[in-house]
């Protein structure tokens, strides 16, 4: 069953428009800022009501969930993103830090409306995550604190293309493509971004731009050439 997904214009903005590996960030004017802030507030608004009207007109059980689960889902690895980039520079300028926070407010409060309205078909992990979270508060676990990183000098979305391609011609042989970006990515950083999630590293490995598939391409020419030469 075909569903619409109401998180198109946000997912855009994230993956795109604010992400400093796509986009210069910093061309933003102040003007644009204040109007991003504005719609922003407006498609929030709009996604609670799509979403209940959604929910309330399916009238089969597992739609509902299924429904529920794939934007609920979507809007964790989407807030997942916006707190990575929190301490990204361009994001410091006051204009676009407001963007920022008003984006990751924006995310939150529809996550807390989800859970609201439709907890009974929503995936438990997500509630024990949070509550996890809330005990731990701001303390990292001494695993990650002692975790060695290597700087890729590809984008995510590009080492998310060369995993996924590994992993498919069984070159990397694990249970899943995802227990492959789970277990590399929280040893890798880019030059802008300190911590990969692996979950959006998944989603982009099958939203590949020409740009990222060059970029790509490119690389793995540069280290065959160089293997040639051993």
């Amino acid at each position: 069953m075909a569903q619409e997904y109401l998180l198109e214009w946000l997912d855009m903005l994230i993956s795109t428009t604010l992400d400093p590996e796509r986009t210069n960030v910093r061309e933003m004017t102040p003007q644009q800022a204040t109007e991003l802030i504005q719609h922003i507030h407006k498609e929030t608004a709009t996604i609670k009501t799509k979403i209940k009207h959604r929910a309330f007109s399916l009238s089969r059980e597992k739609h509902i969930r299924l429904f529920l689960q794939n934007h609920y889902v979507s809007i964790r690895i989407l807030l997942k993103l916006v707190r990575e980039r929190k301490e990204n520079e361009p994001f410091q300028r006051k204009d676009i830090k407001q963007v920022h926070l008003v984006l990751q407010t924006s995310l939150e409060e529809l996550i807390l409306f989800l859970e609201t309205w439709f907890a009974r078909y929503l995936p438990m992990d997500g509630f024990a995550n949070r509550r996890n979270r809330g005990k731990r508060g701001r303390k990292e676990p001494p695993t990650l604190k002692n975790r060695e990183k290597i700087m890729c000098n590809l984008s995510t979305d590009q080492i998310a293309l060369v995993l996924r391609a590994a992993d498919e011609l069984r070159i990397l042989r694990a249970r899943s493509l995802r227990s492959v970006f789970r277990t590399i990515a929280p040893h890798l950083s880019t030059p802008n971004r300190k911590d990969i999630s692996f979950d959006a590293m998944r989603v982009n490995a099958y939203k590949a731009e020409d740009s990222d598939k060059k970029a790509a391409i490119g690389q793995l020419q540069h280290i065959i050439k160089k293997i040639q030469d051993y």
